[in-house]
């Protein structure tokens, strides 16, 4: 598991920042912008620099929130649970597990060194919605990462898949498992322990 999560930390640090430039960029070509965008915020120098490196998180921070649909990621991640979840209660979850995914990852992401992205094909899934297959090479190492995009008003990250493991099925099951006994205030109630 702990191997696991370690690659999704390298799969968050390729896909921050897909705020689309253009409305025509095909989800690749927004998927290798997002990536020098992350990348050129944790080799700027001020990210290294005690009194600039907060407010340089907080652009790393702004910039990871504008790559995944995390409404989208959430609905996925809950599977046919979604719809037993009120609206309020939907937006608490999606606002609970962004923050439980930023907690988990944030630290990882900022380790990155000096790892190389390779984009291999990208095969579209249906209207609006896209699977690109990359590879992580460095140190050594070669990781497959598959992302899974939606186009809703630009293209946004749902699902990534490290080695055949899909970030948004290990979360269903964390969470169907739960969800079988308990409400969906106290799944929320526990994502949100989890960042104390």
């Amino acid at each position: 598991m702990h191997r696991i999560l370690l690659r999704f930390f390298l799969a968050l640090l390729l896909v921050a920042a897909t705020i689309v430039p253009a409305a025509a960029a095909s989800a690749s070509e927004t998927l290798s912008a997002s990536v020098d965008r992350i990348i050129d915020l944790l080799v700027d120098p001020a990210y290294k620099n005690p009194q600039t490196k907060p407010a340089m998180r907080a652009k790393l921070i702004t910039t990871i929130d504008g790559i995944f649909d995390m409404k989208e990621l959430s609905r996925r991640a809950l599977g046919a649970q979604w719809n037993k979840f009120t609206p309020e209660q939907q937006g608490r979850f999606v606002t609970a597990f962004g923050n439980l995914l930023q907690h988990t990852y944030l630290d990882k992401i900022e380790s990155y060194t000096d790892e190389k992205v390779q984009y291999l094909k990208e095969q579209e899934l249906g209207p609006g919605k896209a699977e690109i297959a990359t590879k992580v090479v460095g140190k050594g190492k070669e990781i497959p990462i598959t992302y899974r995009l939606i186009d809703h008003s630009g293209w946004k990250v749902y699902d990534v898949i490290i080695e055949g493991v899909s970030l948004v099925q290990n979360y269903r099951t964390q969470f169907g498992q739960i969800l079988a006994n308990e409400t969906p205030d106290v799944l929320i109630a526990k994502i949100s322990a989890k960042m104390s």
